[in-house]
């Protein structure tokens, strides 16, 4: 799971995009989300003052930092869940028949 803690605006096919970005860890520079449409998150132009490719912490363009995963999460989130509650579930049945 990741939180949109900073942005930055380019154009693809002559579209907006944005690339979302996490707090980086402690072991690299950067950490990287995806990038989106700006219209997938409700971003229709290039907001007043900000600059293509210059990446902007989201807080200082009045966004609240925002939920976003790369599939990768999603999946590893889903076995984790899925390991937690079959594990759970065969510990406790163990445990009571004891």
């Amino acid at each position: 799971m990741a939180y949109v803690h900073e942005i930055k605006f380019f154009l693809k096919n002559d579209q907006l995009h944005a690339a979302l970005f996490d707090h980086p860890t402690p072991f690299c520079r950067e950490f990287w989300i995806k990038n989106v449409k700006a219209e997938e998150i409700g971003i229709k132009t290039l907001p007043e003052n900000v600059m293509l490719e210059k990446k902007y912490n989201v807080k200082a363009l009045g966004i609240k930092p925002f939920h976003a995963s790369k599939p990768e999460f999603d999946f590893l989130n889903g076995v984790a869940k899925f390991a937690w509650d079959n594990g759970t579930k065969l510990g406790i049945g163990s445990f009571l028949k004891l």
